[in-house]
């Protein structure tokens, strides 16, 4: 009998276990996938209207969120619909998701790829930051000085020439920038507040549901509102519309389904813990796709401090919260 109630807790211990590296490797893909973002989208746009492609590209991930919901809720549609309308907490993840994403495409067309993601790559910091000033978290050890470090390594990146550090910068960059720190930021909300949706048995596909619903129509609405030229589809060249449709299909769609997914069966920590990946892939597609390359040694450093600063804060968070578990 003992030895039964062993078997079946080591079986549940490994289900549970094979679980949680299921949504990790969710996150890695989902990492990987939004590190090609400002590239791809930047290379998109070059030739398409914005905020056409966006919602173009939201509308496609609202038919994957219906796919989600059928396949994983129980319910009646109509039941999931009043839900979804009625839950207070999901509109305030509507609004974040909308703000983050409009602020989001806006930066990438105002500066470089690479220097949206490098301010991306500081969410970690904020998440944490965040949770201690809005819900009562502690703030994990090292945060700030880990901040302070990764800053530094930033400023590295940012600036090319020291004799004059802000000849590199034009008035656009710098708008770009300060947008993306918004951005940034509207991020790390929006990774505390989706976790704890899904403590309120709020699935994955209804939170995805309800956003690309909120985002396509907005997008529609600013398409319209901005007078945007869909006739520039027409004459796009290939390499455009294989960007645009890459960004439509492998990002929007299956990224967001991934991320989604992700943080709502992990902890949304271990989550972000993740984040590097997205620099590394930014810096090789950046070179590659747009030719904007890190040309001084002092950015290559700035590079790798900001790497190794996040991955071993990361790295030293959950160590700590592994040796919490075991007291």
């Amino acid at each position: 009998m003992l030895s039964s109630s062993t078997s079946v807790n080591s079986s549940s211990g490994l289900v549970s276990h094979t679980s949680v590296w299921g949504f990790v490797t969710m996150g890695i893909l989902g990492h990987l996938i939004f590190g090609a973002y400002p590239v791809v989208a930047k290379r998109a746009i070059a030739e398409i209207p914005k905020f056409s492609l966006l919602f173009l590209s939201t509308s496609a991930t609202l038919l994957v969120s219906m796919w989600l919901i059928r396949r994983t809720d129980k319910r009646a549609w109509k039941d999931i619909l009043n839900h979804i309308f009625h839950s207070r907490a999901l509109w305030v993840l509507v609004f974040f998701v909308i703000v983050r994403s409009v602020s989001n495409i806006i930066s990438v067309e105002m500066t470089r790829a690479i220097w949206v993601q490098l301010i991306y790559l500081m969410t970690p910091f904020a998440v944490p930051i965040l949770g201690t000033l809005f819900f009562g978290e502690s703030t994990p050890r090292y945060t700030y000085r880990a901040l302070i470090l990764s800053t530094f390594g930033a400023v590295l990146v940012l600036v090319t020439d020291w004799s004059d550090i802000f000849a590199s910068f034009t008035s656009s960059d710098l708008w770009g920038l300060i947008l993306a720190t918004f951005s940034m930021l509207t991020l790390a909300t929006y990774f505390q507040l989706i976790h704890r949706s899904r403590r309120r048995h709020v699935s994955s596909g209804m939170i995805l549901f309800q956003q690309s619903l909120a985002l396509a129509s907005t997008y529609f609405m600013l398409t319209l509102g901005t007078g945007e030229d869909w006739g520039q589809w027409q004459v796009a060249t290939p390499a455009a519309l294989f960007y645009a449709i890459t960004f439509i299909v492998g990002i929007q769609m299956f990224g967001n389904v991934m991320q989604v997914s992700a943080i709502g069966g992990a902890n949304p920590a271990l989550i972000t813990s993740l984040m590097p990946l997205r620099l590394l892939v930014t810096i090789l597609l950046g070179g590659f796709v747009l030719g904007e390359y890190l040309t001084a040694p002092w950015q290559w450093m700035g590079a790798a401090i900001v790497l190794v600063t996040v991955s071993g804060y990361l790295w030293l968070q959950s160590r700590d919260r592994f040796q919490s578990t075991q007291e």
